[in-house]
């Protein structure tokens, strides 16, 4: 495809993005800021993906309209780019930027970067298959047509993609704004799980499990009032919340957050652990859900009674860093022995990797929103980004005679948002085993 200025201009924009955010991260890095390795991590993983379905994108467009629209369309862009960003690094700090995250314009940077986060996929999948293609022309050593008989049809077909690939690029940008109402799409979905040894007194018991409320912006006051009406009249025995309550890092964003807990009600409480974005102020925060109605159980373990059948409930932090694996065992190794049926809280579902088969009999987990961007396949079923990267995203998994439930949460960080994935409130129901049938 042939360069033009825009173009040109275009990329060293892009590069020159995500070297100001490396240079960012590292600034932040030096200061002690927790959030600067998340910040570092995303620029390749996240940033330079984006910068080159941007650029794939602008190149399109030049080559369809010209390049005084493509000079355009890479103003236009560079303006939604420096919003996306500054939406980004600005998402914990509410009063410095009410006007900037609010609602309409709160969802500009979310639909800018999850449309192109859609191109990049599309690329890649049009790459792996034109690279089988070749490989497969290699191997049934087709020949070529002579280039004299074909130039009028390469110049046809050449036209005929750029137009398909301009009305191509529409779509997702199409989909991450029709994406936008489905962010809030609140529903309960039932799943009912069987335990190789839960014991047939709790057998049926409801357990509502609710994951990164992520209380700020979009998940206001009135939409917190839905979640408690749905989740009420769900009529749960239990609330188990796993984590990720917060958004913002100051202010009093969060007080319909406890207004809304403390509405909550079920006949054997409400438990949870943190998640990594309730790691500001933990303990102050604990104290917080406490007066709520809300018990934390942080790296601990608390037996409630249940018609005269013992339950532990255990809660472990998340935690940071490159051997979280390791620092999970030794957190569970050094509970006391089980004595009881055990439902085990944890934020991080790769976690579930780490557990030791016999620390419990269901391990809920949130942290991935059900995967963010994919296609919905059933209530615990999902082709998703973060599956294809094999960390478990939604539903139920199985490891040995330990069960791992990962919910798609209630709501999302914003960067990206849900496409294609709706939010949930998930319902449990679990079971004990079904004994087979006697012969006759």
């Amino acid at each position: 495809m042939p360069s033009s200025s825009s173009a040109r201009w275009v990329r060293l924009w892009l590069i020159g993005l995500n070297l100001g955010l490396l240079v960012t991260g590292v600034a932040l890095a030096a200061t002690g800021m927790r959030r600067a390795q998340f910040l570092l991590a995303m620029v390749p993983v996240v940033f330079v993906p984006f910068a080159y379905a941007r650029l794939r994108l602008h190149r399109t467009l030049v080559s369809a309209g010209g390049d005084w629209r493509g000079a355009l369309w890479g103003v236009i862009g560079v303006a939604l780019d420096a919003v996306m960003v500054a939406q980004l690094l600005t998402a914990r700090s509410p009063e410095a930027s009410a006007w900037l995250n609010g609602s309409p314009q709160g969802w500009i940077g979310p639909v800018w970067f999850s449309a192109h986060a859609l191109l990049f996929l599309g690329y890649a999948v049009l790459g792996l298959g034109r690279a089988l293609r070749r490989l497969l022309r290699r191997a049934l050593t087709w020949r070529r047509a002579p280039a004299a008989a074909s130039d009028v049809a390469l110049v046809g077909r050449r036209e005929f993609l750029q137009q398909l690939g301009v009305v191509g690029a529409a779509a997702p940008f199409a989909v991450s704004l029709s994406s936008v109402p489905l962010s809030y799409d609140f529903r309960v979905d039932e799943h009912e799980i069987e335990l190789p040894h839960w014991p047939p007194t709790l057998d049926g018991l409801r357990i509502a499990h609710l994951s990164d409320i992520h209380v700020g912006g979009g998940m206001n006051r009135q939409r917190l009032a839905e979640v408690v009406a749905l989740t009420q009249g769900a009529r749960p025995d239990l609330i188990l919340h796993t984590g990720d309550f917060l958004t913002h890092r100051s202010g009093d964003f969060d007080a319909p957050l406890y207004e809304a807990l403390a509405r909550l009600h079920a006949p054997h409480g409400q438990w949870a652990c943190l998640g990594n974005h309730d790691y500001d102020d933990p303990e102050g925060f604990a104290r917080k859900l406490g007066s709520a109605g809300v018990t934390v159980l942080r790296n601990r373990v608390a037996t409630i009674d249940i018609g005269g059948q013992p339950l532990e409930v255990a809660g472990i932090d998340f935690l940071f860093g490159t051997t979280r694996a390791a620092a999970y065992q030794r957190v569970v190794a050094a509970w006391p022995p089980r004595r009881a049926p055990r439902l085990l809280l944890c934020h991080d579902p790769s976690a579930f990797a780490a557990f030791p088969e016999d620390s419990a009999d269901l391990v809920l987990s949130g942290h991935t929103h059900g995967g963010h961007i994919g296609i919905q396949l059933g209530s615990g079923h999902a082709l998703t980004v973060v599956s294809l990267a094999g960390i478990p995203d939604q539903g139920v998994f199985r490891r040995g005679d330990l069960r791992l439930f990962v919910t798609r949460c209630v709501g999302f960080y914003g960067y990206p948002m849900r496409v294609g994935i709706p939010p949930e409130i998930a319902l449990l129901v679990l079971r004990a085993p079904r004994r087979p049938a006697s012969p006759v």
